[in-house]
């Protein structure tokens, strides 16, 4: 169980615009060491923010005004520790941005050959991963009465026609990056009164360069499934993660303060 220290406010909550002109100044990222993270945390450090890195893996770079910690978010220790940093680091943070997640490592075709292990798997590093981190860390923003939440879904969350392709196990995936829609709608409704944002971004094919873990999944396909995919994109191409970043970077600003329970695609139309 993990202990908050912060209790909520009572009374009378101020009318229109509780938080005013607020900007975010601190965050929590994780899974930063991907291409998307490393993206995101550029473009925050860039705009001012302090950041927390988290990762299982270390990042490629360092920066000014980072600090990496090593944490796997699917263990509850962890997630008290990842909260702990924060606290020691920032007081508080202002924004979470949760981009840790993945179809895990066992490939598994269809429901006959996902294992209950796999399934159990994919919806802690997506779904109990995030309901953990946000339990952990929206209770200070209520205090503060200011925050910023960004989850990450998928357009796989409403399903993907024919044979798998860059998604190991594409079932509990497609499940896991759906209830996260649940999960995002609803907290955001918990928590809009308290001048907090929570939304969620569903990037479609996202490709790094080569040597980055989904661009050596898409290279290793045969030929005519990467052209497939590809034909299933309107805008004939894929995306790149500093595309994905910049829309975290627009929810995190005020000027994303009354776009609230929102997904956002970054998918190219599809």
């Amino acid at each position: 169980m993990i202990k908050n220290a912060i209790k909520p406010r009572t009374g009378k909550r101020p009318i229109g615009n509780a938080s005013g002109a607020r900007e975010c100044r601190t965050a929590v990222v994780t899974g930063a060491s991907g291409m998307i993270g490393v993206a995101t945390v550029r473009r925050l450090v860039a705009a001012g923010c302090a950041v927390l890195s988290v990762d299982i893996n270390p990042p490629p770079s360092r920066h000014a005004n980072v600090t990496f910690l090593k944490a796997d978010v699917t263990d509850p220790a962890q997630i008290e520790v990842i909260a702990a940093r924060a606290v020691s680091l920032f007081g508080h943070a202002d924004a979470l941005v949760h981009i840790a997640g993945g179809a895990g490592a066992v490939r598994a075709a269809g429901i006959e050959t996902t294992e209950l292990s796999t399934w159990d798997q994919v919806m802690a590093l997506n779904v109990t991963s995030a309901f953990m981190l946000c339990r952990a860390l929206v209770p200070a923003m209520r205090q503060a009465r200011f925050g910023r939440v960004v989850t990450f879904s998928s357009v796989l969350a409403g399903g993907e026609k024919g044979p798998p392709t860059t998604v190991a196990a594409r079932l509990p995936y497609a499940a896991a990056k759906a209830a996260l829609l649940g999960l995002t709608a609803q907290l955001a409704k918990d928590c809009a009164a308290d001048g907090i944002t929570v939304n969620a971004i569903a990037p479609g094919l996202i490709l790094g360069e080569p040597g980055t873990r989904i661009r050596d999944r898409f290279d290793a396909l045969p030929k005519a499934d990467r052209a497939r995919m590809l034909a299933a994109i309107p805008a004939a191409r894929s995306g790149t993660a500093d595309e994905v970043a910049a829309v975290v970077s627009f929810l995190l600003s005020q000027a994303a303060a009354y776009i609230n329970g929102a997904t956002i695609p970054v998918d190219g139309a599809v």
